[in-house]
């Protein structure tokens, strides 16, 4: 394979991948918008967030488990019912901040998102070794995460929070070096329709989990 091929084949992988991407944001912020609109829906929400939450988990684990033997159809429909569903979590969310906080909160999470997937594509450094010590890292930050929802201690959710950053920060130069990477070993057009969802599901997270992170420190409460 010549340099220009691999680069065809890159840029026509990542291309793949954001633009899932992209359609899974829009459905989550066009559900969480239209949920934000209904007070029965908002109830509803409220009312059934650990349900919700158990659904999008079952839907990760669902796509990473059975990657292989779903068809890339069915998985794009699991990613974008996953994302509808993260609109439905976040509706509620939403109601608790001001417009201009939650505006800024996203033009800083999309301007650290899209510096840090540069850094991962531009970078000489090789980021693979770092997956196992941020898998680790997530794991504590769970359950750090899930202690402090006992004790409420504020300061020791802010901690939190900045770890979740940096966290998800480094996940999204890690996954865009591993995405391009896969761009030009994976060539069957089935597994590439596939890896190519799955990477939206990786870069989504990391810049959901940014945003509502980052959301902590710039959050402004409705009055």
């Amino acid at each position: 394979m010549t340099q220009e091929q691999a680069a065809s084949l890159i840029k026509a992988y990542v291309n793949k991948v954001y633009s899932w991407m992209a359609l899974s944001m829009l459905v989550t912020a066009g559900t969480a918008i239209y949920t934000t609109g209904s007070d029965e829906l908002l109830t509803w929400c409220y009312s059934h967030s650990l349900l919700l939450i158990i659904g999008t988990l079952a839907c990760i684990l669902i796509m990473a488990f059975m990657r292989n033997t779903l068809t890339a159809g069915a998985l794009s429909i699991i990613f974008l019912t996953f994302s509808a569903m993260w609109g439905l979590i976040l509706g509620p969310v939403l109601t608790l901040y001001t417009t201009q906080s939650l505006g800024l909160t996203f033009a800083c999470t999309a301007g650290m998102f899209g510096a840090m997937a540069l850094y991962g594509a531009t970078t000489k450094r090789n980021l693979s070794g770092l997956g196992r010590t941020l898998f680790m890292l997530l794991i504590g930050l769970i359950i750090a995460a899930i202690a402090n929802a006992f004790f409420g201690n504020s300061t020791a959710d802010l901690i939190i929070s900045g770890f979740g950053v940096v966290i998800f920060a480094l996940y999204t130069a890690y996954d865009t070096q591993r995405l391009i990477a896969e761009g030009t070993w994976l060539t069957d057009p089935d597994q590439r329709a596939k890896g190519a969802i799955m990477g939206a599901v990786s870069l989504y997270l990391n810049f959901l989990n940014l945003f509502l992170y980052l959301l902590r420190f710039l959050g402004a409460a409705r009055d």
